[in-house]
């Protein structure tokens, strides 16, 4: 065991987490609403020129804090349990937005296939409910021990 749940190695792990977690989901949702304000007043070089920016962040970002959660799970002995509902459906969930997020906003370096903006739309949409989810999740962590935090 690396670490226990509260020590200073776990902890440095979670603050990695949350502040992957915080640049990620936060990448994702303001992403949409500034192309739409930059689509209006400088056209289309200017969205995306946002949506390069998002790009380089979200995947990323929740890529890193996918990974520093399950450390977590790992350095926490026995108190985390990848067979707890909240942290199985989570680990779902979070490979469903990673592919989503691959799909939408592809950095540079991964581009996998071309998609139409109404099919970037749909998508982006479904990232966000399941982002929106996962939060919900990590939040009240349904399955997890009576007391736990």
């Amino acid at each position: 065991m690396i670490a226990a749940v509260g020590d200073t190695p776990y902890r440095i792990v979670q603050l990695i987490h949350l502040l992957s977690v915080i640049l990620g989901m936060g990448a994702a949702f303001a992403a949409p609403v500034l192309a739409v304000r930059a689509r209006r007043s400088s056209g289309a070089g200017a969205t995306q020129a946002i949506n390069d920016g998002a790009a380089s962040l979200i995947l990323p970002s929740l890529l890193v804090a996918g990974m520093a959660g399950g450390a977590l799970v790992g350095m926490s002995s026995d108190f985390w349990d990848f067979g707890q509902t909240w942290l199985s459906i989570g680990g779902a969930i979070w490979m469903l937005t990673l592919v989503l997020a691959a799909a939408v906003y592809p950095p540079r370096w991964l581009q996998l296939f071309s998609l139409s903006e109404s099919r970037k739309s749909m998508l982006g949409g479904m990232l966000h409910l399941s982002l929106a989810v996962m939060l919900v999740l990590m939040v009240w962590k349904f399955g997890a021990p009576a007391g736990a935090v």
